[in-house]
């Protein structure tokens, strides 16, 4: 090899390890400093596999989850009995509310102290003792299972199930859950498909990437190749509309895969009201804000991939609980309504970029509307 040779590659070995040692410097400060985290959005560090449910919590884990966007984590404790809540013990010595849903449930946007079952139990003046049994990407047919399996084992005096937009789309999964089918030819009976669920073993189970967790340098070079292979490729195309759980359900004319979803989560809700008035508890089903519900722009961006908002209603979720409700005589609260009537902005009651998930004043939105509703009906008279 040439001198001239050897010093071009010295030249560049001391170039690349000059990048690493910036890389390092940079992600070092970011980290330890600054305290910016990658997304634990998939919860792989508190989660594990269930025959029964596909997933559950892992008893006792713990640690700090980091929200997709934000600097800021909070803490994650599961109990030994596998909910994100402090240890209760199946005796209780006061009336008993046990809260069922998915990640808007356990809301771990936020921290421990302004979780919905803390705020619930300070609103009603520690009247009641309030269980959150909420599980991250949790339909509504995996919270009915959980309820029965778990929930109705705490005598539940009062069952509050927050139902997620994205619950009708988790409904009709298939694939690593149980899921439920309504049976025309037996009076809408539900029957109970895929299960048990067989152990996926390590491939396609998500594992956590460590790299992407302590790296802002690692995370921002492979967003920044997303979002260039999506520009590139004609880029930023929405999803098939029949596979947008954000927007299907709005569409002002449900096609029969629509129609079907809603059918399956309304006879699931109604099966949820029956194991709970079985145990002797009330039912209350509250409908979690999503963000085009009460943001016009929010609205406006999320339709116009799709032609505009001319083929949508993002009313009628809300008014299809509320014919629920009226038909069967469900107690039924929607935050939607209740933002809109305090004339609330959007960005007082969820967290810089979400949809789907409440800040600590969208939860106290909801705590104090949980409560008017339990007033209003006299359950909290016991």
């Amino acid at each position: 090899m040439s001198r001239r040779s050897r010093s071009c590659l010295t030249n560049f070995l001391v170039l690349i390890v000059t990048l690493l040692v910036c890389v390092a410097v940079i992600d070092a400060v970011a980290y330890f400093a600054l305290g910016v985290r990658g997304s634990r959005h998939g919860s792989e560090d508190f989660v594990q596999f269930s025959p029964v449910l596909g997933h559950f919590h892992r008893p006792l884990a713990q640690g700090r989850y980091y929200p997709r966007r934000g600097r800021d984590g909070h803490d994650v404790r599961i109990n030994s009995r596998g909910f994100c809540d402090e240890e209760r013990d199946i005796e209780k010595n006061r009336p008993r509310i046990v809260l069922i849903g998915d990640s808007t449930t356990e809301s771990w946007e936020v921290d421990p102290r302004e979780r919905p079952h803390r705020v619930l139990e300070e609103t009603l003046g520690g009247r009641f003792e309030v269980l959150n049994l909420g599980v991250r990407a949790y339909g509504t047919d995996q919270s009915l299972l959980l309820l029965k399996r778990l929930g109705m084992a705490f005598r539940p005096d009062v069952v509050i199930y927050t139902f997620c937009i994205n619950d009708i789309r988790d409904n009709a999964k298939r694939t690593g859950k149980p899921y439920f089918e309504v049976d025309d030819a037996d009076t809408g009976k539900l029957v109970t498909r895929g299960y048990p669920i067989a152990y996926p073993g390590t491939e396609g189970r998500r594992t956590a990437n460590p790299v992407w967790k302590y790296s802002l340098v690692y995370r921002t070079f492979g967003l920044a190749v997303s979002k260039f292979g999506k520009v590139s490729s004609g880029g930023g195309t929405a999803l098939p509309l029949e596979e947008h759980f954000e927007l299907a359900p709005y569409k002002v004319v449900y096609d029969e895969r629509e129609a079907a979803r809603w059918r399956v989560t309304r006879r699931l809700i109604a099966e949820m009201r029956a194991v709970a008035s079985s145990g002797g508890a009330q039912f209350l089903v509250v409908e979690n804000l999503h963000l085009p519900e009460i943001d016009a722009d929010a609205a406006s961006r999320l339709t116009a991939p799709y032609g505009g908002g001319d083929g949508f209603d993002f009313d009628k979720v809300t008014r299809l609980f509320e014919g629920f409700a009226d038909d069967t005589g469900m107690a039924f609260v929607s935050l939607a309504r209740e933002a809109q009537r305090d004339e609330r902005a959007a960005a007082d009651l969820m967290p810089p970029g979400d949809t789907i998930h409440l800040s600590a004043e969208g939860i106290r939105l909801w705590a104090s509307a949980v409560a008017r509703e339990l007033e209003s009906r006299r359950w909290l008279e016991m």
